[in-house]
């Protein structure tokens, strides 16, 4: 922080400790201004999305990750306890060295090293204990509610449509979540001395998550080996590795429309039972027992309820979402770096490093026959995919740091050449020789028209030249600059357009060593006083697919017959029009910052202002008349971020007692300069209901575009939307989709953080949170095309009635086609969690001498216990994205973020 001239959060060690996260990313929530990090899901293993400085790709918007000098695709396999430091390179001068991959941002990962203070080794063992439950239940209709709430939207007619039993109300949650279980050791050895140090562990993660059965578990056994040795004076060399294997099991979220588990315990009908007795289904299901279909069953035989509107859609039974198929999905994978240090002269070293990633990933699903009604079935299926990958980087660079007088200079050049090799085979079939679960793989499919094999391999190269010039003078005023050429093979570029060039520029001012502070330091105990200044250009090569510059050949069978040898196989033009010109999205970034530590380092403050400006965005528009094309890849829109960032810090002891408060907060506006079409660009939409979010200039990217709700008739409770799509934008009378307006956004205003740390003699309290305020989601699960599922308490509590006039709500109706796409749906999303109260002790190093034992710290804590919402669906967190960047702002029915409570244990030998 003394000489940074760029805009970089730091995050530690003490900062992630004995959090409950499997991913070190969500160890990072909340803890650094500007860094969003979203869990789409709660799922067990699920990873987080970490977003810095907004969002500015209609494609991929996560940041690069390195770790350890190792390009790694996320932080999901790190062990949080692996951890040293983990550092975000927020601004364009500090990413732009990393060219043309860090128009996201970057985050640099430090795992740990050995150290002694004693001349020993160390032995320690971490373990948790979590039981883990639903955090926020649906509040959904009731039997009696829903059955009302359908007769008055006209979806029913009368009480005889129901087929309704009188006396069921099935509440799905009772009987679709559970309390989980997760289980964590962690065992590590680590020393050093002055030429050398190690690092060794092994970690272990068992989870079963919120629902019922064991159909959302996570297991995941890594191990990480750390070492160095100063062979000579100027000769080091080290590795860092680690190994992770997991194991996978989960079900389906984040479909819409009820169309997966998570959706179906949110949408399906209260009047249907959870199973019927042996002897007692209805007339309906009995007729199909007959013909002995495969209607699903409970494990005592028990047919499941089915609804009596499931013809009518492919909504279906909770427990049969979760039970329709069984998928297991293995993975495998080793990373690390091996380096070389050489320092020939006094602060001149050279270094040579070589990483690596190699490992398989293998799923397989079985579908099992099941049979609901004679319009939603599956028959039985199996499909399966494996997958290797290997990537390889091997870099050179050389550093020298030297003084001249009062001038010290710091030059860094190298390169780096890169390459990742993957291949995958699927396949799937309809016929099984056996159905024993033994015997459930593809060796086993019979020969049919339907089954289908798939693979095929790929490949790219990049090598980039950059090179850093920093220089500093009296300790007082840095300028450095840095620079990084890129170039990818032809599976991303055109051979003539594959070169970029990523400079960047920052400068630093120390105010406080200036001789005119002398006095106001006095004064306010100051220690540090600092401006800095950066501009860089970044790229985003990511957003761009394999050969998306170029028309591929599709092969087909349809080309002709030859009685000899059957059908001919041909080629034809798929249907993308060629562009050599397309290439990386392209940010510019401008910051401006400054930090300052007053009161004898006691209170920190730190301040940065920016603007980013991402050009080029890559996208698919229809291709020019009479090419024969129907689409072709463009360079077209710009993304605008802007904001504040502040950090403010306090810490201080009063004998024996000591605290700490960290608060961050940080303001963002986002906003589409230039559209990447003359038109509107479509985004998603709601389950067979329409689009609701669109890329547009002046709007926030992929915001969310609804009728609007002017009023409700008092008299008749029927909706009045707000009508402007006539001349000069007066009311025309019709209603149609030019009449819809801005009615939210997926990204908030304004996020923040708050850790408070007490600690009092062996006592310690820990008390941390985040939010995010100004964000909108639209309750995307009611399909347009089934009024008969269930519904939020919401719309019904707040419904016009003759008694209530004066309503939220218009009356039900449900031959309203505009209401599911209205601003009705829309809720403020914003919120406040308390992740984590933690209550630890530490047991007095005098008893634990005599045991041998340096550490023991016992604690319980109390995680995601605390959410603090308006908002009316499962989780206001989870409820976002869903990994698709155009599905910002709708909430599809995800996986809940948990409630924990925790107990843990560290001890050190």
């Amino acid at each position: 922080k003394s000489n940074t001239t760029g805009s970089i959060a730091s995050v530690r060690a003490a900062d992630m400790e004995n959090r409950t996260v499997t991913d070190a990313a969500q160890a990072l929530q909340g803890k650094a201004a500007g860094v969003q990090i979203s869990n789409i899901s709660g799922a067990p293993g699920q990873t987080a999305s970490i977003q810095i400085r907004g969002y500015s790709s209609n494609a991929r918007t996560e940041p690069l990750y390195i770790v350890d000098g190792l390009k790694v695709q996320n932080l999901n396999y790190l062990d949080p306890d692996n951890v040293e430091s983990i550092e975000i390179l927020k601004d364009g001068a500090s990413a732009a060295i990393y060219g043309i991959e860090a128009g996201n941002g970057v985050i640099l990962v430090t795992t740990k090293t050995g150290t002694s203070s004693t001349g020993q080794g160390r032995v320690f063992y971490n373990m948790q204990q979590t039981s883990q439950k639903i955090s926020n239940l649906p509040k959904v209709l009731n039997a009696e509610q829903y059955i009302n709430y359908l007769l008055t939207s006209g979806a029913a007619t009368s009480i005889d449509d129901f087929d309704y039993d009188g006396v069921t109300d099935t509440y799905w949650a009772d009987h679709m979540f559970e309390t989980g279980q997760m289980s964590r050791h962690t065992i590590g050895f680590e020393g050093g001395n002055d030429r050398g140090s190690f690092y060794v562990s092994l970690g272990k993660i068992s989870s079963d998550g919120i629902v019922a059965s064991n159909k959302d578990v996570y297991d995941r056994l890594t191990g990480q080996i750390n070492a160095d040795y100063k062979i000579k004076d100027w000769l080091q060399v080290g590795i860092t590795s680690s190994l992770e294997k997991t194991e996978t099991e989960g079900v389906t979220e984040g479909r819409g429309g009820g169309m997966s588990t998570i959706g179906a315990v949110m949408v399906y009908d209260p009047i249907t039972p959870w199973v019927y007795e042996k002897g007692k289904e209805p007339a309906r299901i009995q007729q199909w027992l007959n013909q002995d279909r495969a209607l699903p069953a409970d494990k005592n035989g028990n047919v499941y309820g089915s609804s009596v509107f499931a013809a009518n859609s492919n909504i279906w039974h909770p427990a049969v979402m979760r039970d329709r198929a069984d998928t297991e999905t293995k993975s495998f994978n080793a990373r690390g770096t091996a380096f070389l240090n050489i320092t020939p002269i006094k602060g001149l070293t050279l270094t040579s490093r070589l990483g690596y990633r190699v490992g398989y990933f293998q799923t397989s699903t079985y579908n099992y026959e099941l049979f609901i009604n004679a319009t939603a079935n599956q028959s039985m299926s199996i499909n399966g995919r494996s997958s290797n990958n290997l990537y390889y980087q091997w870099e050179n660079f050389g550093s020298y740091l030297f003084d001249i007088g009062n001038h010290e200079f710091n030059v860094m050049a190298g390169m780096s050449y890169q390459r990742s090799e993957n291949d995958f085979i699927y396949g799937s079939a309809n016929l099984l020789t056996y159905d024993d679960p033994n015997l459930r793989y593809l060796d086993n499919t019979l020969n049919s028209s339907t089954m289908s094999l798939d693979g095929i391999p790929g490949e790219n190269n990049n090598m980039s030249y950059f090179g850093r010039l920093g220089w500093t003078l009296n300790s007082k005023y840095d300028i450095q600059t840095s620079f990084r050429a890129d170039a990818y093979d032809t599976s991303k570029l055109d051979k003539d357009h594959r070169w970029g060039y990523f400079p960047s520029i920052s400068g630093g001012w120390t105010i406080s060593n200036e001789s005119f502070m002398d006095n106001i330091k006095s004064k306010l105990d100051m220690s540090s006083l600092r401006l800095h200044v950066s501009y860089g250009i970044l790229g985003n090569v990511n957003a761009l697919g394999n050969y998306q510059y170029n028309t591929s050949l599709s092969p087909d069978i349809e080309y002709g017959y030859d009685p000899g040898n059957g059908q001919i196989v041909g080629v034809f033009p798929a249907d993308r029009l060629s562009n050599p010109n397309v290439k990386w999205e392209t940010t510019r970034q401008l910051n401006i910052g400054f930090g300052a530590r007053f009161l004898r380092d006691r209170l920190t403050l730190n301040l940065d202002v920016y603007n980013k400006n991402t050009n080029d965005l890559l996208t698919s528009t229809t291709a020019p008349a009479n090419t024969g094309y129907q689409r072709v890849y463009v360079n077209a829109g710009t993304v605008n971020n802007r904001g504040l960032e502040i950090e403010l810090g306090w810490r201080d002891e009063i004998g024996d007692f000591g605290y700490s408060i960290n608060g961050n907060i940080a303001f963002l506006k986002n906003e589409v300069t230039k559209g990447i079409s003359k038109d509107r660009v479509d985004g998603s939409s709601i389950s067979n209901a329409g689009v609701v979010t669109y890329f547009e200039e002046g709007f926030p990217i992929w915001y969310l575009r609804t009728y609007i709700l002017e009023k409700i008739d008092p008299e008749t409770g029927l909706a009045i939307y707000k009508d402007i799509s006539g001349p000069d934008g007066k009311p025309d009378g019709i209603i149609n989709a030019d009449d819809r307006e801005m009615a939210g956004s997926g990204i908030p205003d304004y996020t923040y953080g708050l850790t408070v740390n007490l600690n009092y003699k062996n006592f310690d309290l820990t008390i941390y949170g985040n939010g995010a305020q100004g964000v909108e989601r639209l309750f995307a699960l009611g399909r347009g095309d089934f009024p008969y599922g269930n519904t939020l308490l919401e719309f019904y509590e707040n419904r016009w009635t003759p008694e209530n006039r004066n309503s939220k709500y218009p009356k039900p109706n449900y031959e309203d086609l505009f209401y599911k796409l209205s601003d009705a749906q829309v809720f403020d999303a914003s919120f406040f969690k308390i992740k984590q109260i933690q209550f630890g002790y530490n047991v007095p190093s005098s008893l634990l001498r005599k045991a041998g034992i340096s550490r023991l710290r016992a604690y319980v804590s109390l995680d995601d216990w605390f959410t603090f919402t308006k908002y009316p669906g499962l989780d206001p967190e989870t409820s976002g994205m869903g990994g698709n960047i155009s599905a910002l702002g709708l909430d599809n029915g995800n996986y809940p973020i948990s409630r924990k409570v925790v107990f843990g244990l560290n001890v050190s030998f």
